[in-house]
């Protein structure tokens, strides 16, 4: 039996939901309310008998180890080392050399929480610090109980203090250096790295002092200053108060991302605890993978400045890697990218007031917060903005540079339905039309191909992450387009079994706008040509891009069966998936449009919104049910 097997089965549990969760009894299993959304009945439950649970609310199921890593946000790591202390099972031995390591670390830790409590006190109690004071009363307007909660403090302006009081608690120098809190220079001279600063304790996800951030009240530079990286601290790895945050974050589904460590402590003393903030100037993959196990939603909010708009910019680029590119994207038939799915991550920006920090703002007006962060934008739509913002739009080679300024955020934006919002959001931007837009992002996409061709790349036989199916001329073996395409191609005139199914669907013929990959588009047209009667294209096919090189090699259908019947079935339903696919796209797209509308209080413009949705949704009825028909009366 493995260990995962052994712990899971000395487990209870009952017992381990039952300490997050007020459970009853219903029959053989229990009942509470969801742990993960609110709700007034009960619809989350617990099966002792399989060791699993399942809620009905959140769609949230699984096992004792997957309710730990959802309601902890936990690693399966973490959960699997916890649970197995709880159960006596015993891991895998250390070595003696990592116990060694991990009890040097254990006392770095411990000399660091000794550091913040004899902070905190010369804060609270010396005469030096009364400035100090003074700048979180007076200026940032924070209450001695914040002060308390956050163990704030105070560095005395001398080169010995902290390092004399830690040694004579048994600390050795070597260990004060190794923590980060004393400075070793090149003549071997050591002294306080901290002096005359107010001291900010950062903590890790367990609440445990890893490190120090320290801001100067002196005017003397730098500023601002962290706490090196050390065995125990890593800025790229941490959230500054992310261990108060968690269950805040995880109530609300949205995580609120600031760009200073007062922010968060303000905006927690306002009553928005789920607010944290970076390390440094900008946000790394490792601190985006944190929160999207947390939350549903993370919200940028950044200064209104030409900063904050950089500052976006890298944010975007950053959680894009971390977000849509933790694993190699696997396109689906509907252009979805399972993995994106999975993290359920919405990356928004919300634009704070001009000349107002987050802890001002809170601070001053609660509601006003509340309200631009709820009110915070997609992340791609701000982005775009932000690069429209530097040019004369109404030259129209500044709107041609705009689009390829703005072109790579679209390539590398995974969902579909997303990124044709985008083009048409774009376009609308500009006054040019999404065709247009279109055409240059392509252009853009092939340029990047042919530069990493050029540059020995694996050509387009390795597509870049997160490039989509119709940016790229190669298409995923389950790609709906390619797959009609492919089948298509052995008999066009299947086509118009097709297009009699659909009609009698009351849905509109099979046309060029169902094609989203170019190369697929320019394949329909020219099979359409065919299946009425003018000559079938060449087999010959040399340019890269040809559609006819696309299929050649496209095994998402036997073609080599010589089974009509097959064939025609297959063309019938992949025209109705593909239909289903797009309408589903407009959907999104019109839902988008409808909030924008509504944000911009265009109520006629919503209200055409309305009367298109309405049609989207009775085609999109009208093509489930013709594939249903055909499911259930297994047509061949």
């Amino acid at each position: 039996m493995s260990v995962v097997e052994e712990v899971k089965r000395r487990v209870d549990i009952v017992e381990v939901i039952g300490a997050y969760v007020k459970l009853s009894r219903s029959g053989r299993n229990y009942k509470g309310l969801s742990p993960f959304q609110s709700e007034r009945t009960p619809s989350f439950f617990v099966f002792p008998d399989t060791q699993t649970f399942k809620d009905f609310s959140s769609g949230e199921q699984g096992d004792v180890f997957s309710f730990l890593m959802k309601k902890e946000g936990w690693t399966f790591g973490e959960a699997l080392r916890e649970l197995a202390r709880r159960a006596g099972v015993p891991l895998e031995a250390r070595t003696p050399e990592q116990q060694r390591s991990a009890d040097y670390e254990a006392r770095l830790r411990e000399a660091l929480a000794q550091a913040a409590a004899y902070f905190h006190h010369l804060l609270l109690t010396a005469p030096q610090a009364a400035a100090c004071r003074a700048y979180l009363r007076e200026k940032r307007r924070l209450t001695d109980d914040t002060i308390a909660a956050w163990q704030l403090g105070y560095s005395l302006a001398d080169y010995q203090a902290l390092s004399n009081y830690l040694t004579a608690r048994g600390f050795s120098m070597t260990e004060l250096v190794d923590a980060g809190l004393v400075v070793e220079n090149e003549a071997g001279r050591r002294y306080d790295r901290f002096r005359g600063r107010l001291m900010i304790p950062i903590h890790d996800a367990k609440g445990q002092v890893v490190g120090f951030g320290s801001r100067a009240l002196d005017g003397s530079e730098p500023k601002y200053m962290n706490s090196p990286q050390t065995a125990v601290f890593d800025k790229g790895q941490l959230l500054f108060g992310l261990h108060r945050a968690r269950q805040a974050i995880r109530d609300a589904q949205v995580a609120v991302l600031v760009e200073g460590y007062m922010d968060v402590i303000g905006c927690h003393q306002a009553g928005f605890a789920n607010v944290v903030a970076g390390m440094g100037t900008s946000l790394g993959e490792a601190q985006f993978r944190t929160l999207k196990r947390l939350a549903t939603r993370i919200v940028l909010a950044l200064d209104a400045d030409a900063a904050g708009d950089r500052a976006v910019l890298r944010g975007v680029e950053v959680a894009r890697d971390a977000l849509e590119r933790e694993a190699q994207p696997i396109f689906d038939p509907r252009g979805v990218i399972r993995c994106e799915s999975k993290l359920k991550a919405d990356i928004r920006v919300a634009v704070l007031p001009e000349g107002k920090d987050p802890d001002e703002l809170v601070l001053e007006s609660p509601q006003r917060w509340r309200e631009v962060v709820e009110n915070a934008r997609p992340v791609v739509e701000h982005a775009i903005d932000v690069i429209l913002r530097s040019r004369p739009l109404s030259d129209p080679h500044a709107k041609s540079e705009a689009v390829r300024a703005v072109a790579p955020i679209l390539l590398d934006t995974a969902n579909p339905l997303q990124r044709d919002f985008y083009i048409q959001y774009l376009a609308r931007r500009l006054q040019v039309s999404p065709r247009a837009v279109l055409a240059t992002v392509n252009a853009v996409a092939r340029e990047g191909r042919s530069n990493k061709a050029q540059a020995g790349s694996n050509k387009d036989s390795t597509p870049t992450a997160g490039e989509p199916n119709w940016a790229r001329p190669g298409t995923d073996k389950t790609d709906l387009e390619a797959h009609l395409i492919a089948a298509l191609w052995r008999n066009p005139q299947l086509l118009l079994d097709a297009n009699v199914a659909l009609t009698r669907a009351h849905l509109d013929v099979l046309a060029e706008r169902d094609f989203a990959n170019p190369a697929m588009r320019e394949a329909f047209r020219q099979l359409s040509r065919v299946a009425m009667g003018a000559p079938s294209p060449p087999v010959e096919a040399t340019a890269p891009e040809d559609w006819l090189t696309i299929i050649a090699d496209y095994d998402g259908l036997d073609l080599s069966a010589n089974d009509e019947a097959r064939l025609r079935e297959e063309v019938v339903r992949t025209a109705l998936r593909l239909r289903e696919r797009n309408l589903a796209r407009d959907r999104i797209s019109i839902n988008l449009m409808i909030e924008e509308a509504k944000r911009a209080n265009e109520a006629d413009v919503a209200a055409r919104y309305n009367l298109e949705l309405h049609r989207v949704l009775t085609q999109h009825l009208r093509v489930q049910k013709a594939l249903h028909l055909r499911s259930a009366l297994n047509v061949t």
